[in-house]
């Protein structure tokens, strides 16, 4: 699957001047690192979801540590985020569904997850729309983040279900 923008060349005229290095997201998505301190480790561990959410809120805010990385990436102005908890032991555990995260440009799933060799499922799926194939990346470990392109760009992602363990993770949107 290459990032081809001939379907959609106003994608182009809009965003593409926006994503900094479009050879790294070919398949519409990138591996990357951001370092997490041990006040984020110990509020994932003792579930403190409040004090994790004061913490993301002040990386993710303009000029904070992982503001700045992803902007590395692709030109935005804000992130909004979400704590996402998914556990096999949840009655209403299930595949996402397909979707493309309308205007917001550009995406990441940061992984707070210290043990994700213990999952089973909690996949991301990306494709380009309309297409059946897609690739499957498994939940990388703490620290470790999926970057990947959305609706503007042609292409939808979605989260298959947890069946086995949990995936913790910081689902964000950059606009």
């Amino acid at each position: 699957m290459d990032l081809a923008f001939d379907k959609d060349k106003s994608c182009l005229t809009r965003c593409g001047s926006m994503l900094k290095n479009p050879a790294l997201f070919s398949a519409g998505f990138h591996m990357s690192s951001f370092p997490l301190g041990n006040e984020i480790l110990s509020a994932v561990r003792n579930r403190h979801w409040d004090q994790l959410d004061q913490q993301i809120r002040l990386l993710t805010d303009h000029g904070g540590g992982l503001f700045n990385h992803l902007r590395n990436y692709h030109d935005f102005s804000g992130i909004e985020f979400i704590i996402s908890l998914r556990n096999a032991q949840n009655d209403w555990e299930e595949d996402g569904i397909w979707h493309d995260d309308g205007s917001r440009v550009f995406a990441f799933s940061l992984s707070l997850t210290e043990n994700p060799e213990s999952i089973s499922g909690g996949h991301l799926g990306v494709r380009r729309k309309g297409q059946e194939a897609f690739l499957e990346i498994a939940t990388p470990p703490f620290g470790d983040m999926i970057l990947f392109l959305t609706g503007p760009y042609g292409f939808e992602h979605k989260i298959h279900q947890v069946t086995a363990g949990e995936r913790i993770i910081i689902a964000g949107w950059c606009s």
